[in-house]
């Protein structure tokens, strides 16, 4: 289905021709059930990115069934959480001696998980209409990095001018955040884009394996990045 929806698409044509192993037509496949076939799968395509299972799976499955289906993505997501609470806790003593350090924690983490998904899906959704290829992994890769130092610039420019006036003191807070937050897009930009791609060229549906990755590893390096140059700007 996937691949005559992807040959009327990419051809434009109102008609697949289906034929036998002699080559002698059988039928037609048309533009009408194509359609039917292009909406089902980019559902499902969201649907499992999202970690919540197939379109009619959740329509004809139990609640329990339902939760079982979108545990395994929460799961890793849960471990990501864990893993970073891990991260914070290596700092604890700096985090002590700046505690607005931990004010800047969740828009860290939440911009850098924003910007991946955004990436992400735009990679996942371009590979399953055919407008990207394991060919153009570099510079699809270059473009999302190019997109994610642009707006980590900008947001962790005004990010860093909140700190600086909310705080004060130290009044390297805001660099500090800000550097971060470029920091963070930039990774989650390149990790986003560049996680679909791998994942295809291993064969592994990246509809479905790439949320959790991308999302777990931002946040531990997200973090972990943010401590560190807390540490050393500050002098901690």
């Amino acid at each position: 289905q996937e691949e005559v929806a992807h040959i009327v698409s990419q051809y434009n044509i109102l008609a697949v021709p289906v034929v036998d192993p002699s080559y002698s037509l059988i039928g037609i496949v048309t533009v009408d059930d194509i359609i039917d076939v292009i909406r089902e799968e980019a559902t499902e395509d969201f649907l499992q990115m999202a970690g919540a299972g197939k379109d009619r799976e959740i329509l004809l499955k139990s609640t329990v069934d339902n939760a079982l289906t979108r545990a395994p993505w929460l799961f890793a997501s849960w471990i990501g959480g864990v893993l970073a609470a891990l991260v914070i806790t290596l700092f604890e003593q700096e985090l002590r001696q700046v505690i607005a350090l931990a004010a800047f924690i969740p828009i860290v983490m939440g911009m850098g998980g924003n910007i991946g998904t955004q990436s992400s899906t735009i990679v996942v959704r371009g590979m399953a209409t055919g407008r990207i290829n394991m060919n153009e992994l570099g510079k699809v890769v270059f473009k999302e990095m190019r997109v994610g130092l642009m707006l980590g610039t900008f947001y962790g420019l005004i990010l860093g001018v909140v700190a600086y006036f909310t705080y004060g003191d130290p009044i390297q807070l805001g660099l500090v955040v800000g550097l971060s937050v470029l920091f963070a897009m930039v990774l989650a930009a390149t990790v986003g884009t560049f996680v679909p791609l791998v994942l295809k060229r291993m064969d592994i549906d990246a509809a479905v394996a790439t949320g959790p990755f991308v999302t777990t590893s931002i946040d531990i390096f997200g973090v972990f990045a943010y401590f560190l140059i807390a540490k050393l700007l500050l002098n901690l």
